[in-house]
């Protein structure tokens, strides 16, 4: 049974613990909360979607752990935060009353193993104040609730104000999904080069192609140190290297959603700025991989070089 949700105030902070010596209690989450009942642990995964009012996907999540984490906790994750941050969690799916906050945020941008930024943000957009709905899924049987988000009354941002926000960090997430998907494709072609080039290093041909590979390997290298500092193996690495654009975009994000306002001209200077010296990258990764990719294929198809190379056994003396 999926319980109807009470309204939510979109505000900054709640969720922390409170000072020792205070009164008995505790601040609420830093979110909206969502409350359901499970007769019995399910067998199957058990999924919650925010829809907007128009009944489209806001953020759906699910309470199959991704490999590597374990359960999730009695509130569905982190709630707290600075400014009412906090890790997303993933619905429980116990026999008995469960809750799960969900913090106000569309999906996030994408990440890459390694990824390590100074004030960085890919954290999606703040949704706006308005109608919502919940839909649980247990196996074949779903249930919808609908709730608001409401503004905090203390604020005089009008809608017009929470549209302009929530487009401008859209449009923030949308171009770093783009760098980092980039990234992504680069160390994936990247790999596949490094791949044929020490397989076929001592067969006819071999040097051929591995003075191509180097060629093409140090094309994309190029652009990916423009997109990201590929030097960061710290958190504080930042300090000691200059950051890129993937950083300075992503550290807008903080910028614009820092309070319930529209965004500045100057936040939409700053993205106009990076966004053309983004697209220049993105558009060098392009010729890259219509020109000099086909033609590295060509050259390994050329030279004719087995799909399976079976080396030699090592001599003993």
């Amino acid at each position: 049974y999926l319980f109807k949700p009470e309204d939510a105030y979109r505000m900054a902070g709640g969720g922390a613990p409170l000072p020792r010596g205070t009164a008995s209690g505790q601040n609420p989450p830093a979110g909206a909360v969502v409350y359901y009942y499970l007769k019995e642990k399910p067998k199957t995964d058990v999924t919650l979607e925010i829809l907007d009012a128009a009944g489209k996907s806001v953020k759906k999540f699910t309470s199959k752990a991704p490999e590597g984490q374990g359960a999730p906790g009695p509130t569905g994750g982190e709630e707290g935060g600075f400014f009412g941050g906090g890790g997303q969690g993933r619905p429980p799916a116990e026999a008995g009353l469960n809750r799960f906050v969900w913090n106000f945020r569309y999906a996030d941008a994408t990440r890459f193993p390694g990824l390590i930024m100074w004030a960085g943000d890919t954290s999606g957009p703040w949704a706006v104040p308005g109608a919502y709905q919940v839909r649980l899924t247990v196996g074949d049987k779903t249930q919808t609730q609908s709730f608001e988000v409401k503004k905090d009354p203390r604020l005089d941002t009008t809608p017009e104000d929470f549209a302009k926000q929530f487009e401008l960090l859209t449009r923030i997430r949308d171009k770093v999904n783009e760098m980092h998907d980039a990234i992504l494709k680069i160390r994936d072609v990247r790999k596949q080069v490094d791949d044929v080039t020490n397989r076929v290093k001592d067969q006819t041909g071999g040097k051929a192609i591995a003075d191509a590979a180097k060629t093409l390997k140090a094309n994309l290298t190029a652009i990916e140190e423009e997109l990201y500092q590929t030097k960061n193996q710290s958190s504080q690495d930042p300090l000691n290297f200059p950051i890129r654009l993937n950083n300075k975009l992503a550290a807008l994000t903080g910028v614009v959603g820092s309070a319930d306002a529209a965004p500045t001209a100057q936040s939409y200077a700053v993205y106009d700025d990076l966004v053309k010296q983004i697209d220049a990258q993105l558009a060098k990764l392009d010729q890259v991989m219509k020109t000099e990719l086909p033609a590295f294929n060509k050259l390994v198809h050329d030279q004719d070089i087995p799909a399976v190379v079976v080396k030699a056994k090592a001599s003993s003396n």
